[in-house]
């Protein structure tokens, strides 16, 4: 089951709250007067590009026997 009683959504937080971020905090009845009061923290998110090949290479370094 995909769907929780208190319709938690996915939700941008900011780097300074992810210490204290509780998921259960960011419901669909929450997040609407998050979204008022902070804006879209998302709003630039095309115009940050980073390449992944770091990314990939960790996995590749990574990558555990099944």
């Amino acid at each position: 089951m995909r769907g929780l009683p208190d319709a938690r959504v996915s939700t941008p937080i900011r780097w300074n709250e992810v210490d204290d971020a509780d998921p259960r905090d960011f419901t669909i009845r929450t997040v609407p007067a998050r979204f008022a009061e902070l804006g879209d923290l998302h709003h630039d998110i095309d115009d940050q590009v980073f390449d992944l090949t770091p990314l990939l290479d960790w996995a590749d370094r990574d990558d555990l026997p099944e």
